[in-house]
């Protein structure tokens, strides 16, 4: 009954045809933002924070350095090792290392031994 009466007087209709119109055309433009959203965060992703990652794979047992806060500042982070490798995990590129009795991902890079610039020593073979 009620939507007889909005029928019957034509300002109410323009009025309501116009309300439902706004709303079709705000859902079709935030369709439209949404999937530019989406297509720019996968550009962005390509192209700025995979542009300069790097590659780093390690085998079990392979030593390695993490990235962890000091012990005076959390906010500062410093490198901290050599840790061993315990096991790659399938998902990404991420790695379990062995850290005082609990296990650690990612933040990794290979540690290289030093070599000693004593001239005693004997050059490493």
């Amino acid at each position: 009954m009620q939507e007889k009466s909005h029928q019957s007087n034509p300002e109410t209709c323009t009025t309501y045809q116009y309300v439902v119109d706004l709303r079709n055309r705000l859902q079709d433009t935030w369709d439209m933002a949404h999937d530019e959203l989406r297509r720019n965060q996968v550009c962005q992703k390509r192209h700025r924070n995979d542009y300069r990652a790097k590659e780093r794979t390690f085998k079990r047992g392979d030593l390695v350095l993490i990235l962890l806060p000091t012990s005076d500042n959390k906010l500062l982070m410093q490198w901290k090792g050599p840790f061993e490798v315990v096991e790659h995990i399938e998902a990404g590129h991420n790695y379990r290392i062995k850290l005082a009795n609990r296990e650690k991902t990612n933040l990794l890079k290979r540690y290289i031994l030093a070599v000693s610039e004593d001239p005693e020593d004997p050059e490493p073979t």
